[in-house]
């Protein structure tokens, strides 16, 4: 959207107790469209079904009430019902995008369909209600995102709704980007929960935990949160970004906490994106498959490549941080 419009809305949207108020009746109404066998949807409607609930105080007890709502959070089959309930949520724009997460609901509008927010929006508040959820729009919040080029320009759309904090940053599945595209805020993040482990490590340390031992708990701490969702976010990573994050880590190192050998950050995010791939290319199930076709097969002798997926144009300078497009480039030759 940024390569063709000046600025590019994202609207968080946050459902009051999305889990608990989702209504069995609606909910066992759009599993019966899925094509599933009959035997799972009445053991589905069995799990949701009979559910009760009094209070006992005082020495007294209320009357029993029975629990017709909540698709019971912390179960297995919770964020799956929530999805299943989600599933008729569409924009009223084509052009633009819902992306669900269970219950996380982000709502993506470029400056060409600027005026449609309002009916956007209003749209979601009245499914919510319709699917006995409700919108909070004092906790949504929302960022536009201005495509580098364009950033030396004044721009200043109006706001499409008064209840919506407009914020600089966003957090999204657990990851900061901000309005300019980078993680910053995701590094600072980052470098202040990974300080708060290394009093546990030092902790370990001082306890006489051996450094084998110490290394693996390193990894498992401090390595995975750096590296949670990288192939998604280091592409926008900086360059003093990155050399925050490897201070970091030669710290760590002088202190005993991990290997000497541990690589850099760049090297950690580059392991990350090979694995994905990895996991990408062996799994013809996976859901970045269909983002990456394979190429047709030419009647000509080609130079070798280490995958046979077709290559994605790169269109601007955005392409460059775009996860698919730069690891397709980095296994052609």
């Amino acid at each position: 959207m940024l390569s063709t419009n000046q600025y590019v809305r994202v609207f968080s949207f946050d459902f009051t107790k999305a889990f608990d108020t989702v209504r069995h009746e609606t909910l066992m109404s759009k599993m019966a469209t899925l094509r599933i066998p009959d035997n799972i949807y009445n053991w589905i409607n069995d799990f949701f079904g009979e559910h009760y609930h009094c209070t006992r105080f005082d020495g007294q007890c209320s009357s029993v009430a029975e629990v017709k709502a909540s698709v019971i959070q912390g179960s297995a089959l919770g964020p799956a019902s929530y999805v299943v309930t989600a599933a008729d949520l569409h924009p009223v724009t084509p052009a633009n995008r819902i992306f669900k997460y269970a219950d996380d609901t982000y709502l993506v509008v470029s400056a060409a369909n600027s005026r449609s927010c309002l009916a956007e929006i209003a749209h979601i508040d009245e499914w919510a209600a319709t699917n006995n959820l409700k919108l909070n729009c004092a906790k949504s919040k929302k960022i536009i995102i201005t495509a580098r080029g364009k950033r030396g320009k004044s721009v200043q759309p109006p706001p499409p709704c008064s209840n919506i904090e407009r914020v600089s940053s966003l957090r999204v599945l657990g990851v900061i980007p901000n309005d300019k595209l980078t993680t910053t805020g995701h590094v600072d993040n980052l470098l202040s929960a990974s300080t708060g482990l290394m009093y546990a490590l030092r902790v370990l340390h001082s306890h006489g935990i051996p450094p084998a031992s110490l290394h693996d708990v390193f990894r498992a701490t401090v390595v995975s949160k750096i590296t949670y969702c990288s192939p998604a976010w280091s592409g926008m990573c900086s360059a003093a970004d990155r050399a925050r994050l490897d201070a970091f880590l030669n710290r760590c190192k002088r202190l005993g906490f991990c290997d000497k050998d541990l690589p850099s950050a760049t090297e950690l995010f580059s392991d990350a994106d090979d694995a994905l791939f990895e996991r990408i290319n062996t799994n013809s199930q996976h859901v970045l498959q269909r983002y990456l076709p394979d190429r047709p097969d030419p009647h000509y002798s080609l130079r070798e490549r280490s995958h046979n997926k077709s290559l994605i144009t790169k269109s601007s300078e955005l392409s460059e941080r775009d996860f698919l497009i730069r690891i397709l480039y980095k296994h052609c030759y």
